[in-house]
C-alpha cells in the first residue's frame, strides 16, 4: 500500500471513530445546494506555467442529479485549460463563516470538466476535442438555463449575445472533506453522486409530478410569481429531484426552477412544497 493511500486509509478510520453519526456525504449535498459560488482550478496552458494550477472565483448550478456546473466564455483561461486538460478541482467554504477561516467547514471536488454542447451547433462540435464534450438538445440546454439564472440571474443573455458554454464537472473522483478541527476525510465522488440523486425519490417523483400537475397548479404559479416575478397563465411541472422542481410556464413561455432550502428525500416533498408555496406567497401579499 502506498503512502499515500495509507494516509488517507488514517485519516478515515480517524474520522469514522470521532465521529460515528456524521454523514459527510450527506454534508457536502448540502452545502453545494446552498453555495452558489467556489473557486475553480485548473491546469494552465500559458506558455511558462504549463501545468500549473490556477484558480478563477465561478458561480455554479446543479443538474438534475446534483453535479455542479458552470456557464463560461470561451476566452476565459480557465474554459482553455478544461478544453486542453478536463482535470480541476471545486472548492467551497463556509460563506457565513467568521473568524478562523480553518474553523469552518470546506470541501474540494476533484474531478473531470466536460463540455456541453448543443447538437444543433455544428461549429462548437468541430471545435470540441470528441472525448471531453457531451452532447445534449437546445430543451436540455433550455432547463440547464433554468437552473443556473435562478442563482445568476444576469446569465439570460450570456448563451444568445456572447460565446459562453456550460461545462458539467461530469467525472467526481474525490471530495476533501473538512467539518472543523478533526472532523476530516475523503469522500469517493459516488458516495457523494448517490446522495446527490436520492433514490427513494426517484422512486416516486412520477407520482408526484402528476399530482402536482393535477391538483397544485396554483401552487406553482404562485412559486414562479413569488420567487421569480413571473406571472403565468399556465405551469406545468417537468422535473422535480432531490435539490428542487423545474416547471415550465406558458405566457411567458420558459423554463423556472426553484430550489429547496435543502436537499430532500422523499418523505419530505410535501412539507417542502407547502413550505415553499406560503413562503412564496408570503412575498407578494
Amino acid at each position: 500500500m502506498s503512502d499515500e493511500n495509507k494516509d488517507t486509509n488514517s485519516e478515515e478510520m480517524a474520522h469514522t471513530m470521532a465521529n460515528k453519526n456524521e454523514e459527510p456525504a450527506k454534508n457536502v449535498a448540502n452545502w453545494l445546494q446552498n453555495v452558489h459560488h467556489g473557486t475553480l482550478s485548473t491546469l494552465s496552458t500559458k506558455k511558462g506555467i504549463e501545468e500549473f494550477p490556477i484558480g478563477s472565483i465561478v458561480p455554479f448550478a446543479l443538474t438534475s442529479d446534483g453535479k455542479p456546473f458552470i456557464l463560461v466564455a470561451d476566452i476565459a483561461a480557465h474554459t482553455r485549460n478544461m478544453n486542453a486538460n478536463p482535470k480541476s478541482a471545486l472548492f467551497i467554504s463556509d460563506p457565513a463563516g467568521s473568524g478562523d477561516p480553518q474553523a469552518h467547514w470546506r470541501a474540494c471536488l476533484i474531478g473531470n470538466m466536460k463540455r456541453i454542447v448543443v447538437d444543433s451547433d455544428t461549429k462548437q462540435l468541430a471545435d470540441s476535442d470528441d472525448a471531453n464534450f457531451s452532447i445534449v438538445s437546445e430543451d436540455e440546454e433550455e432547463r440547464l438555463l433554468a437552473r443556473y439564472l435562478e442563482r445568476v440571474r444576469p446569465a439570460e443573455t450570456y448563451l444568445k449575445t456572447h460565446n459562453f458554454s456550460f461545462y458539467v464537472m461530469d467525472e467526481i473522483k474525490y471530495v476533501r472533506y473538512i467539518a472543523g478541527f478533526g472532523r476530516i476525510c475523503w469522500i469517493h465522488g459516488t458516495d457523494l453522486i448517490n446522495e446527490m440523486r436520492g433514490a427513494d425519490l426517484l422512486e416516486v417523483k412520477t407520482g408526484a409530478i402528476e399530482h402536482m400537475n393535477e391538483d397544485h397548479e396554483d401552487s406553482m404559479i404562485d412559486i414562479c410569481r413569488g420567487f421569480h416575478d413571473i406571472h403565468a397563465s399556465k405551469v406545468e411541472m417537468v422535473e422535480l429531484d432531490a435539490g428542487g422542481i423545474l416547471m415550465k410556464t406558458q405566457e411567458p413561455d420558459r423554463y423556472v426552477y426553484c430550489s429547496y432550502p435543502n436537499r430532500i428525500v422523499a418523505d419530505d416533498m410535501r412539507t417542502v412544497m407547502v413550505q415553499m408555496t406560503k413562503a412564496a406567497r408570503k412575498k407578494f401579499s
